[in-house]
């Protein structure tokens, strides 16, 4: 790690922080980004990208020339302005020290910090907003020449997002951010949060803009809004796909998060074109129902419900396809989508709104529709020459997995084999629950590990087997490799083999390390070797 300025650490106590090892794989994630950045923006001065905030005050040279910004100590350079953000897990004013010792010309904070006198301290009322404010004008306000629409909700975000970026392709290169990766022109980059932070995500916009994407669609996730990650951005428009308990433990309760949701749709509703709704979903119409009179002029819904302006009508589900008649206010087509199930359904609908509310003709995204292939990791399907199907999807919330097991079960012929998990340092609550969702909804369950980090294998499945002792098709195998063997080694003709939780994860987290683990790849390797031995 850094070696530190004794002239510094002897004026007062310091004590360098124990970084979480998992950070490094969202700081190889930065360093990508940051190697990818081509700024066309000049060094500003801290005055330039300061004046006009709240709460004001800067103690040393505003005339200060910044070249890059930083809110991760470790990526700040000489010349850098690093952002003191209090976080959940640790205080970013315990790496003040750090970053000036790394070259920070200015430290921008909440709280009075000591600092020698050849740095500035600025100290303003709201860190967020500040961030924000101060990434825009550092990027040369790359927001404001992209037509950005925000996918929010609990699930099918991915897939609606990268529907929607399919039918508006012929408008030229859109840009997208999202779980998997963030999509920048020609440019593709590893993704390590849902909802970037603001540095990287104006970073990002700056890359959409200036690879000539007039266009970007962006998954907005709750811990996103929360944190004030898109604070400064207006949106265009914004998709509300569902809502459902996820996160509680971070949220406190359902009806917080959905609070969260709702509040941010109304402040974006100045601004707004469209705000897309899938009010199939109870919660989502009950927003709707409750909305100022501005945000209800903008209603766009979505779903199968008779008063859904886009809806599906006379549909069919197979375990190839789904065909539906597609409704909307100017007229109606039959459809076949190569996405399976109600849930995907409900994707490709808010994906044809989103692409409806910016003039797309419904016909063409039907067409369109044809040629879509999976997106990785959601109900992804194994493309091996088996007897039975192994489907991969990252389902880990009670409600996705109450969709998405209905739905393979709905289509499977024999039995339902699924494989999942319940994560570490996540809603404990909410586990015996999806325990007992899967043994009710599967033939055979086996619980495994998914993403321990800090808790062990063992304590979480003490909880996913409380209120589930009777369940004789649940068992419990502590190695997610040896848990999706030993589903395939049953599987047979007719059956189908669900391993969910991870999705397009490659990594296994722990503790004290991540570790390289794709399902796909797993899966496909036992299937090759067993295909071997039986030669």
């Amino acid at each position: 790690m850094t070696n530190f300025n004794l002239s510094l650490t002897t004026t007062r106590e310091y004590r360098q922080p124990r970084h979480h090892l998992t950070d490094y794989r969202a700081l190889g994630s930065s360093m990508l980004l940051e190697r990818a950045v081509q700024r066309t923006v000049m060094t500003l001065s801290l005055k330039k990208l300061t004046s006009g905030l709240a709460g004001l005050t800067i103690r040393g040279k505003d005339s200060a020339k910044v070249r890059s910004l930083a809110t991760d100590s470790r990526r700040v350079v000489p010349g850098s302005l690093f952002f003191a953000l209090p976080g959940l897990r640790t205080d970013g004013h315990l790496f003040v020290a750090e970053a000036i010792d790394r070259g920070a010309v200015a430290i921008v904070c909440q709280k009075e910090c000591w600092v020698p006198p050849n740095v500035a301290l600025v100290q303003v009322a709201d860190m967020r907003s500040a961030v924000s404010a101060i990434a825009s004008r550092f990027y040369n306000y790359p927001e404001k020449g992209i037509n950005l629409t925000g996918i929010l909700g609990t699930s099918g975000k991915t897939v609606a997002s990268s529907l929607l970026k399919h039918f508006l392709s012929s408008r030229g290169p859109i840009g997208m951010l999202g779980t998997i990766n963030y999509e920048v022109g020609n440019r593709t980059l590893p993704a390590h949060r849902t909802t970037p932070e603001p540095v990287e995500l104006y970073a990002l916009l700056a890359q959409i803009r200036d690879h000539s994407c007039t266009d970007a669609i962006m998954e907005v996730s709750s811990h996103g809004i929360d944190q004030a990650r898109v604070t400064g951005l207006q949106f265009a428009n914004l998709v509300l796909m569902n809502l459902s308990p996820e996160h509680l433990n971070y949220h406190g309760s359902l009806e917080n998060y959905i609070s969260l949701e709702r509040n941010f749709v109304e402040q974006q509703s100045t601004g707004l074109k469209s705000f897309i709704a899938g009010i199939d979903d109870s919660k989502v119409r009950r927003i709707v129902e409750g909305a100022s009179e501005n945000l209800q002029r903008k209603v766009l819904s979505f779903g199968c419900s008779e008063d859904a302006i886009i809806r599906a009508e006379d549909i069919r589900y197979s375990e190839k396809d789904t065909r539906f008649k597609l409704i909307w206010p100017e007229g109606s087509v039959k459809l076949v989508s190569p996405l399976l199930g109600e849930f995907n359904l409900q994707n490709v609908l808010a994906a044809i709104a989103g692409g409806y509310a910016e003039g797309v003709d419904p016909i063409e995204m039907g067409a369109a529709l044809l040629s879509f292939e999976s997106v990785r990791g959601r109900m992804e399907r194994l493309d091996m020459d088996l007897p039975f199907n192994v489907l991969i999807d990252y389902m880990h919330t009670e409600a996705s997995y109450e969709k998405g097991l209905s739905m393979v079960r709905g289509l499977t012929k024999g039995r339902l084999i699924t494989v999942f998990g319940c994560g570490g340092n996540r809603d404990a609550g909410s586990r015996p629950m999806i325990a007992s969702i899967v043994a009710r909804l599967s033939d055979q369950a086996i619980a495994t590990a998914d993403n321990p980090r800090s808790e062990t294998v063992e304590g979480i499945f003490s909880d996913m087997r409380k209120g589930n002792e009777s369940a004789d098709n649940l068992s419990f195998i502590a190695d997610r490799r040896g848990a999706i063997a030993a589903a395939l080694e049953i599987a047979e003709p007719g059956d189908t083999v669900l391993i969910a939780g991870k999705g397009h994860e490659t990594f296994q987290e722990y503790s004290d390390c991540v570790v390289p683990f794709d399902d796909r790849a797993v899966a496909r390797e036992i299937l090759q070797n067993k295909q071997w031995q039986s030669r």
